[in-house]
């Protein structure tokens, strides 16, 4: 995917950078342990490399970063499993925790859609995102994204402490405890072209009333 530099109303897009990753590291921490997993963890130089060479020297995956206007490197967006010739992939996005709920999500997603669609003529996006991320699927279904299923199954951090554990399945409703594993509902969501285009107008048809 030949992504050019692409600004919105709040954030820029371009290729990401092997000094991108050096930035990452000095990002702030989730303290919801349900979100620990979302924390970008300090990796040595090496280390860097092989995250960067993954997340970018495949095929069927791209990486993209995320600036404010700033020009502050605040986010990430992955795409992986690409198949050129369906033109469909699946989204993965990563915020600093710093940066959350300033609207920069849904402003570099909306922005990102335009690219995968109108640009590089892609078909169909897909994403798995959890039951208890309200604030991740309110920005989701804000860029057109529609649920398609919805699933139980471990949670994808199961590297936590007993106690951890015990503590999230008593916090968070939408968690429990099978075999000592922590179990959690999976919504699978997809947006295609033609939905996307609709959502789109619908979007400048609010703005210009």
């Amino acid at each position: 995917m030949g992504l050019l530099v692409m600004m919105g109303d709040k954030t820029k897009i371009r290729k990401l950078e092997r000094k991108d990753v050096d930035k990452m590291i000095e990002w702030g921490k989730h303290d919801e342990p349900i979100f620990y997993h979302y924390n970008f963890p300090y990796l040595s130089e090496k280390e860097r490399d092989l995250w960067f060479k993954i997340k970018t020297k495949k095929f069927t995956k791209k990486c993209f970063a995320i600036e404010n206007l700033n020009g502050e490197l605040i986010g990430y967006i992955s795409l992986r499993n690409i198949k050129f010739f369906k033109r469909e992939s699946e989204l993965g996005i990563v915020f600093n925790p710093d940066v959350i709920n300033k609207g920069y999500g849904t402003d570099a997603l909306n922005k990102f859609l335009d690219i995968y669609f109108t640009k590089e003529k892609m078909k169909t996006l897909f994403l798995k995102v959890g039951k208890f991320n309200k604030r991740a699927i309110r920005c989701y279904e804000k860029c057109g994204f529609e649920i398609i299923n919805e699933v139980y199954e471990e949670f994808e951090e199961q590297g936590l402490s007993e106690e951890i554990k015990k503590e999230i399945v008593e916090k968070y409703k939408d968690f429990d405890l099978k075999d000592n594993k922590l179990m959690t509902t999976y919504y699978y969501m997809k947006i295609t072209k033609e939905k996307y285009i609709i959502h789109k107008n619908n979007l400048e048809l609010l703005i210009t009333l």
